[in-house]
């Protein structure tokens, strides 16, 4: 298809039904052992191969075009290439955004051939050129999963000396999950009011009994990851509300 047959936001559209494939690709059906195994065998893991078939079914069905196949095998290959070089890297956040660095350029380059090669018409064009549905699902698909590692993996070096006690196994994983959501709710909604409410019930839960026991390190440790928190949830919900605001043709 000629590039001027694509409405102004439709390219963008497409790239963020193509983001969602990678994001849920890697972060909602991967399996941890999965990542266990490709950092072991590096090019050798089928958990590597099977990941970004995955991506690139899904890459696929959310592209709307199905009867273009090249494309979604040229993610399939970029997705393993892209992780094999990450398994023999260290595990660090800066290698982590490099890795997801590298995805997104990947992405942005197959949004641009699908422009360039696909000259079939979308399957369903109202479900997929609706901005609000796909700019909603990837925004809570980010702040559900990869913000949430990339907090660990910045908070990481401060867990040691935060002199934490034992509680529930991934309590704080889905306390961190669940504000995001409510947060990134409340922008979408319009109720900005309702994050400060949001800010002093944690506080009160969260940090009372902690300031109360001395523990400072560990204080300022949960200080640190709820503000990363917070300003994820907030930074995301104000770039899907710019999205939202592209003119739909």
């Amino acid at each position: 298809m000629a590039p001027e047959s694509f409405s102004v936001s439709e390219p963008v559209i497409l790239f963020i039904r193509l983001l969602i494939a990678h994001l849920a690709g890697d972060f909602v059906f991967q399996k941890k052992s999965w990542i266990v195994s490709r950092a072991a065998l590096k090019w050798r893991s089928g958990y590597l191969y099977a990941n970004a078939a995955i991506v690139g079914l899904l890459s696929w069905v959310l592209s709307g075009y199905p009867s273009q196949w090249l494309i979604p095998l040229l993610i399939f290959l970029a997705h393993a290439v892209i992780d094999t070089l990450k398994s023999y890297a260290p595990d660090k956040p800066v290698v982590f955004a490099m890795d997801q660095a590298g995805h997104l350029v990947a992405t942005v380059v197959f949004t641009w051939l699908y422009v360039k090669w696909e000259c079939s018409p979308l399957t369903a064009p109202l479900i997929y050129n609706n901005l609000y549905l796909w700019t909603y699902t990837a925004s809570y698909l980010t702040v559900m999963w990869p913000m949430g590692i990339i907090i660990s993996m910045m908070t990481r070096k401060w867990q040691a000396d935060s002199e934490q006690i034992a509680g529930l196994p991934d309590a704080g994983k889905y306390i961190g999950m669940l504000e995001r959501i409510l947060i990134l709710t409340f922008i979408f909604g319009g109720e900005f009011s309702a994050i400060g409410f949001l800010v002093a019930a944690k506080s009160v839960l969260r940090f009372g009994d902690i300031r109360e026991s001395g523990n400072r390190k560990n204080t300022e440790y949960i200080l640190i990851g709820t503000m990363l928190s917070f300003t994820a949830a907030i930074l995301t919900g104000i770039l899907a509300k710019w999205l939202l605001k592209l003119p739909v043709l």
